[in-house]
């Protein structure tokens, strides 16, 4: 069995990898780079003989292009050992109609129809191949947080919150980039992206110097076996 795990970002693909690898069993098996930018594009874990491949999109909107070009591939293919079995996308909770948005550009590029209620629920998506029979993938556009609007990043936030340490560090980190988003209306307009630079300066108090190694050694270093967070909002993973 093949998946493909499309996200919108480079800690979102680490979050995945790491629930991947210490919950549920995969083996790290490779990476791909952008040669122009050298961030982490791709990664991919293998277990037995099923391969998942984490896919950073570099933002929500560039989503819907990757799932045209997969489908594209589908239907080019030649043999069955190239197909995908289940596709997952994984996206922020930014508002509702910033998801409205992507669901319609995920249907205009893939000539689909899918709804604002098929976000967290496990849907059908058929795929014509010019080659092989028609294909049936399983689709799950997963949207976290669930129940309130906010970035993934969010929820790294309460499971970075280990001792009283970490979380002095993340309450000071969110109270300083709260009150520069209140106090100004240039920067930091969208709950997300407040979500997401409460994690940066946390990170940026951690390691001052930007290395990816180093952020990943850090996220490494959590029991994500056991992170009740994590368990709660990445059950999806469990392929």
């Amino acid at each position: 069995m093949k998946t493909m795990i499309f996200c919108e970002g480079t800690t979102d693909l680490l979050m995945i990898q790491y629930v991947l690898q210490y919950k549920y069993g995969w083996h790290y098996n490779g990476f791909l780079e952008n040669a122009e930018t050298n961030r982490l594009r791709k990664k991919t874990l293998k277990r037995d003989t099923d391969i998942v491949d984490i896919e950073s999109c570099g933002g929500i909107m560039n989503i819907p292009k990757r799932m045209q070009e997969l489908q594209e591939q589908i239907q080019n293919t030649t043999r069955e050992e190239e197909l995908v079995n289940k596709v997952i996308i994984l996206i922020d909770h930014d508002t509702v109609s910033s998801n409205r948005e992507f669901l319609d550009k995920i249907n205009e590029k893939i000539g689909t129809y899918f709804l604002e209620e098929d976000i967290n629920v496990l849907r059908k998506w058929a795929v014509d191949n010019d080659f092989l029979e028609s294909t049936e993938l399983d689709i799950y556009i997963k949207c976290l947080p669930e129940s309130e609007v906010g970035a993934i990043e969010s929820i790294m936030l309460q499971a970075l919150d280990t001792d009283s340490i970490e979380s002095k560090i993340i309450q000071d980190s969110r109270q300083f980039i709260e009150t520069e988003a209140e106090n100004q209306d240039r920067y930091l307009q969208k709950k997300s992206l407040v979500s997401k630079a409460i994690v940066n300066t946390y990170f940026a108090i951690r390691m001052p110097e930007e290395k990816y190694d180093e952020r990943a050694r850090i996220l490494k270093a959590y029991n994500w076996e056991e992170n009740e967070v994590l368990n709660d909002s990445f059950a999806f993973l469990n392929i």
